[in-house]
């Protein structure tokens, strides 16, 4: 049984998505937090700094564990894939919240306890928290009842659900709000004018048509033009945001594949065809799979139709009981399936509960015995058939107390989601009925509130098997790594045995101390760790990642700064190239009076286009040249030509013929005024933030932490 479901399922997108940041010590008339912060404490190590403030490794270990958590809850596999991107959304939220925190308190800004409680009990609290008081037979919030469910909540004396209930609820509500405060300081000053508008639609409502000549960049060799290190730099220095760099490292690989092969998929085939009859033969069909280790572990309940993702679920749909379908591949699996029955039933629950608990679910331990257990939910079951408050009495005796903090309710939850006991109960139930149901946390007096999508759901032993390597598959990709990595300790050796050996060199560049994987080598930090563990021109011995064998070289680092002259010159050098070009190409152009006698200077035709407007980025007379199209629309333009233009491409002298403007009678300048100033508003945020970032001086010790 998942623990506070509801929060952890809907609520995430307040706590990790939308802000990705928490608040420190709010207190709701003191009663919630004990009068002071519970997030950060004694910090034993750090794992960086926002402008100065220390980043806890107890509260980032903390925020990773719980979203971890969530996404096991949800029924996500948390990898080292996974985990890694958990740790670094919830390193960038921890940069953001500091941000916002911390401007937030320079202009004073702040959400007080009375604020959250007018908030909390109205009709625009969060629907998050709204839902868990609305009747779902009306759908209005009850906002009394809420009121006096946290009344209750307030007089309670357990530590562990208060600070629950300020972690998941309270803190996220509260930053919300914070953050929306600050957003609108910026977007309450958005102004468009009407004059912009109508300027935009002048300029976007021309159009022309041109007479030009042009001479392309490639009419001069590259090998006449030289560019120095010396202009590179320059032009570095006069563009440093443009050419900032992050520490990284670049290696040079070789990987030796150890991912199974033909014949280990063959000999697997076989191995699960001679299965078929013993698994349609077998008493119960769970317990065979579960004896000959699925991969997949056996579901004892019905799983609904739309929820089976099998290649092969069409030709399972049509099986009868006992039937086995198979072999078939299923990713890197083999299966085989047998039928064991079918039904109606819905996809989703909405149910309550009190949980009189028996074991601690984190030890496994006793915690009551099972007779008092059973006394006290019947107690319960009878004292809400007499006309007692559901809320008070989960508020008082639960021992769930992720859900106890949202008063019992679990929300929507699908098929499969709960244990056994209680999803037989849900999901073969009906919508009002209550009862006692025994699961191996303990005793639960259940309601069910709604039920939904109701479809064919059908019960299925799946026996799968992942395709594995042999030993001897793997210990000939092993053998060949070691050899080679053996006679590769230098970089000289590395490059001659990957030609001798005619292998497969690759290069990986830009190489973060915080990444997690390498393109084309896979997930590995423990590959990322060695890569900085170790100096320049070190070759590695062989590391296994996944499937493969990698041995690598450090070939350089870089340090975090301006690039050099040697690095950017990939992209300044033709830039520079081509502004020298221009040069000669101006000078090819001589004086001229007119757009035939720029033609004739430089030995062109004079060419034609037409119809040129503003908003246009392309046009087959001479292709993205978007100087000639803001040229075309220079009044000045008409009556004399151009000076020689320099764009991406060539230099041109143009011509404009003519120059109007197309009627647009249906412009609405106060509408497009609003919704110029409503896209401002809607952008303003990730503007904010990125300014903030920009401003801020963050350092990433991850790494020197052990991460």
């Amino acid at each position: 049984m998942s623990i506070i479901q509801t929060i952890r399922d809907k609520a995430a997108v307040l706590v990790f998505g939308i802000i990705g940041i928490s608040l420190i010590g709010f207190l709701v008339q003191d009663a919630f937090v004990g009068g002071g912060s519970h997030l950060f404490t004694a910090p034993s190590s750090t794992v960086g700094k926002v402008n100065g403030v220390a980043i806890e490794r107890e509260s980032f270990d903390e925020r990773v564990r719980a979203m971890e958590a969530q996404y096991q809850s949800q029924g996500y596999r948390v990898d080292e894939s996974v985990r890694q991107e958990i740790q670094n959304q919830i390193w960038n939220g921890l940069i953001s919240k500091e941000l916002i925190t911390a401007e937030a308190q320079k202009l004073g800004i702040d959400f007080t306890s009375k604020e959250f409680t007018e908030l909390l009990f109205s009709e625009n609290a969060p629907q998050e928290f709204k839902q868990q008081f609305t009747d779902p037979k009306t759908g209005v919030y009850n906002i009394e009842a809420a009121r006096n469910a946290f009344k209750t909540l307030q007089k309670s004396k357990d530590a562990a659900q208060l600070r629950q209930v300020n972690d998941q609820l309270i803190d996220p509500i509260v930053l919300s709000q914070i953050q929306k405060k600050l957003m609108t300081i910026f977007t309450n000053g958005t102004y468009i004018p009407k004059w912009l508008i109508e300027k935009q639609n002048a300029v976007t409502g021309q159009v022309a048509d041109i007479s030009f000549v042009g001479l392309s960049y490639s009419t001069v060799a590259d090998s006449s033009v030289n560019v120095t290190d010396a202009e590179i730099n320059d032009y570095i220095q006069k563009h440093k945001d443009n050419f900032k760099q992050e520490k990284s490292r670049s290696i040079a690989y070789v990987l030796f594949n150890a991912a199974p092969n033909k014949q280990d998929s063959a000999n697997l085939w076989n191995k699960m065809e001679e299965l078929k009859k013993p698994l349609a033969e077998a008493a119960d069909a769970g317990v065979f799979v579960t004896r000959q280790g699925t991969k997949s572990q056996f579901f004892d309940g019905y799983m609904n139709k739309s929820r089976i993702q099998v290649p092969v679920k069409d030709s399972l749909f049509r099986l009868s009981p006992g039937e086995v379908y198979g072999p078939y591949y299923d990713g890197n699996s083999i299966v085989i399936a047998r039928m064991i029955g079918s039904k109606v039933l819905p996809d989703s629950v909405k149910a309550r509960h009190i949980l009189i608990g028996t074991i601690n679910p984190q030890t496994g331990q006793p915690t009551l015995a099972d007779s008092v257990a059973k006394k006290r939910i019947d107690s319960i079951q009878q004292a809400i058939a007499g006309g007692a408050s559901f809320e008070l009495l989960v508020t008082k005796y639960s021992d769930d107390e992720g859900s106890k903090a949202v008063f019992g309710n679990l929300g929507y939850f699908p098929n499969g989601q709960m244990v056994k006991a209680f999803n037989d109960f849900a999901f073969e139930g009906k919508t009002g009925d209550k009862g006692v149901v025994k699961t191996e946390y303990g005793y639960h007096y259940i309601e069910i509130l709604d039920q939904k999508n109701f479809e064919q759901a059908y019960k299925i032993a799946y026996l799968s098997k992942p395709i594995e390597a042999s030993v001897e598959t793997d210990r000939a990709a092993s053998a060949a790594a070691t050899q080679f990595a053996s006679v590769s300790r230098t970089a000289r050796a590395f490059d001659e045995n990957v030609v001798k050996e005619k292998l497969n060199k690759r290069i990986a560049e830009s190489v973060k101390d915080m990444d997690y994987q390498v393109t084309g080598v896979g997930t590995s930090r423990a590959f990322i760790k060695w890569i900085y563990n170790n100096k320049p021109g070190t070759v590695s011995d062989p590391i296994s990642v996944g499937d493969q064998y990698v041995v690598a070289l450090i070939t350089g680092e870089k340090e975090e700064g301006v690039q050099s002259a040697e690095e950017a010159r990939i992209i300044v050098e033709p830039q520079l190239r081509n502004k020298k070009k221009a040069a000669q190409l101006v000078a090819k152009f001589g004086k001229y009076a007119s757009i035939d006698e720029a033609a004739k200077n430089t030995g062109q035709q004079v060419q034609q286009a037409d119809s040129i407007r503003f908003a246009d980025n392309f046009k087959p007379a001479f292709g993205n040249e978007l100087i000639l199209i803001g040229a075309a629309l220079n009044k000045n333009y008409q009556e004399k030509v151009s000076p020689p233009l320099a764009g991406n491409t060539g230099v041109y002298a143009l011509q404009v013929k003519n120059l109007g403007a197309l009627p647009n009678d249906a412009a609405n300048v106060e509408e497009q005024r609003k919704a110029t100033a409503m896209q401002m508003k809607q952008t303003m945020g990730y503007a904010v933030m990125q300014a903030l970032k920009e401003a801020a001086t963050v350092k990433d010790t991850r790494m020197k932490a052990g991460y």
